[in-house]
């Protein structure tokens, strides 16, 4: 019987892998939970993982030089949009109002701040048209950073929440919010109306991390490609029908709450294969060329189309 080697951070839907709660009969696996993306990203770079988390935007990168490896549709969702923070006396409304302004990232290039860029084109505002403040130098060396956007390094190291209150930043975005919000609030004057109104409109739910799996162990394990997603399927499946449960110390309501979103973005918005998916990796890689982050994408190349 194949055994595959997991990597992967732990969420609810990847609980059932790393307590071993679900499995298929065609292969057996085991599980190393890492503390960060960054370090499963990169322990799966270096060998340690027959299939591991990635971050989608670096997956994308490592992709231009290294074939070692194709992205199954097993992905982590969020709907980034909501996550823009500014100080809570700031005469800002959304993302179209950042135009001129100067925006704190943890990172240049990581997945969240690709989809803010795309967010702020949906509100039209060019992402050459605001000043990039990063707050870390991005986790792989050699990054481009491209002439036509503005970028000011000085505050590398700083906390952002200081930073909006101070006044030395007007906005930060990232894929969460800051652990301090005393004097600050979401971007968006009604974050949730807003950030549903963006999903509504574009049809897009963004994809934040992906599974990659190596093709050795592929090649090695023929036809055991819906196997693998059947297994990450089966995990998914289980958080979804335990998220209430495992949630209601800190969400009394989260039954209800997730009914509402299941009816909100359509029941299964955010479940694996390609085919329900592809509109949206398509979207990224397309941006991810337009902002200058990688010179192209062969998507039939990097991704498996399955599911």
């Amino acid at each position: 019987m194949a055994h595959l080697k997991i990597g992967t951070t732990q969420y609810l839907h990847t609980l059932p892998l790393i307590n071993a709660a679900v499995g298929v009969p065609e292969l057996t696996y085991d599980v190393t939970v890492t503390r960060t993306i960054d370090e499963c990203t990169l322990r799966t770079i270096a060998g340690d993982f027959d299939a591991g988390e990635f971050s989608l935007a670096t997956y994308l990168k490592i992709c231009e030089t290294d074939n070692r490896f194709v992205a199954f549709p097993v992905f982590a969702k969020k709907l980034v949009s909501q996550y823009a923070f500014c100080r809570a006396d700031a005469p800002l409304d959304d993302h179209g109002s950042l135009a001129g302004r100067r925006i704190a990232v943890p990172q240049f290039w990581v997945t969240a701040a690709l989809w803010h860029r795309w967010t702020l084109q949906q509100y039209g505002v060019a992402a050459n048209a605001v000043t990039w403040c990063p707050l870390a130098r991005d986790r792989i060396d050699g990054m481009p950073y491209p002439d036509t956007f503005h970028f000011d390094w000085s505050l590398v190291g700083r906390k952002p929440s200081e930073l909006l209150r101070n006044g030395e930043a007007d906005c930060f975005i990232f894929a969460r919010r800051p652990d301090d919000l005393k004097g600050l609030r979401y971007l968006a004057r009604k974050p949730i109306e807003e950030t549903l109104a963006l999903t509504r409109r574009t049809g897009i739910i963004p994809i934040t991390h992906v599974l990659a799996v190596k093709r050795e162990w592929l090649a090695a394990h023929s036809g055991l490609d819906q196997a693998v997603l059947a297994l990450f399927s089966a995990a998914l499946a289980y958080g979804d029908h335990e998220v209430g449960h495992h949630v209601a110390q800190y969400l009394p309501l989260a039954d209800m709450q997730f009914d509402d979103i299941n009816s909100t973005l359509g029941e299964g918005w955010n479940h694996y294969g390609w085919q329900r998916n592809q509109a949206t990796i398509r979207a990224f890689c397309a941006l991810a060329i337009e902002q200058g982050f990688v010179k192209s994408v062969d998507i039939d190349r990097v991704f498996h189309p399955i599911g």
